[in-house]
């Protein structure tokens, strides 16, 4: 088998063009279901255009939002104008509100591209937890990022294996954790819930559907290279709807390590 390559400039430009088009196809059908909603809601609070845009002066992740900037706010406000002019033409708005875009997209496009600050924080591997523990579960939550791009870590189940025993350490340890816990799109992946015990899938919590800027929604966009999720795309598109919500979820540490033992003697 072939060994992924990783992406180029061009095919990240690529990425955040198909991205941010998906967003704005989003954000037309999202207000056409919630009329009580305004456009600038959408685009601050639902979607991250903001971020991918020469607005945001900061890292990918960037610490606050300069909402008030010139150049968000003639942004943010050709769009609205877009919007109202193309209120019943979904593709019409996407083309538009694109054209907008665009030329921000292009002028932050190779310093996003070269932009890896977002896994500095990672303390194991793929995986970075809180700096407390929760309060009711006594539990240590974490996030995930793909830290083996171009490949993905769900080809490499050693890796992720190690990655979640130096979390539990470090959530014992450290914090005095009984407990470990996250939201995440994944938690609704039957690939991902492999690396559990049971009682983390039936701790889960219901989906969560109500849509929000950050990767525990939108990160199933995105290819294990970094590029677009085209498959994915299309479902939205074709039935408004998300591949994979969100759901949350927590298990004992000590079922974890029983877990990683049985998936280490299997492998």
């Amino acid at each position: 088998m072939t060994a992924p390559t990783p992406k180029t400039l061009e095919e990240h430009r690529d990425y955040l063009y198909d991205i941010v088009k998906l967003q704005l196809f989003f954000l037309h059908h999202w207000l056409t279901e919630h009329p009580d909603e305004s456009v600038v809601e959408v685009l601050r609070n639902r979607i991250d255009i903001y971020r991918k845009s020469n607005s945001n002066p900061g890292a990918l992740n960037p610490a606050t939002c300069c909402w008030d900037s010139p150049e968000w706010q003639a942004l943010e406000n050709a769009i609205i104008y877009v919007y109202d002019e193309n209120r019943s033409d979904a593709s019409a708005f996407e083309q538009a509100a694109f054209a907008v875009i665009q030329p921000s997209l292009d002028a932050r496009c190779e310093r996003d591209y070269l932009d890896h600050s977002a896994l500095v924080s990672y303390q194991c591997g793929c995986l970075r937890h809180n700096l407390e523990v929760g309060s009711k579960l006594n539990d240590l939550g974490f996030h995930i990022a793909n830290s083996l791009a171009p490949d993905s870590f769900f080809s490499h189940p050693d890796y992720l294996v190690a990655c979640f025993r130096k979390l539990l350490d470090v959530a014992e340890k450290q914090f005095g954790a009984t407990h470990i816990s996250t939201g995440t799109w994944l938690n609704s992946v039957p690939k991902w819930l492999a690396y559990f015990p049971e009682e983390w899938l039936q701790n889960r919590s219901p989906a969560h559907t109500d849509i929000k800027w950050h990767y525990g929604f939108w990160g199933q966009f995105i290819s294990a290279r970094g590029t677009f999720n085209h498959r994915y795309g299309q479902i939205l598109r074709q039935t408004g709807k998300l591949p994979f919500y969100p759901r949350s979820s927590y298990c004992r540490i000590s079922a974890m390590r029983e877990k990683l033992d049985t998936l280490e003697k299997e492998s």
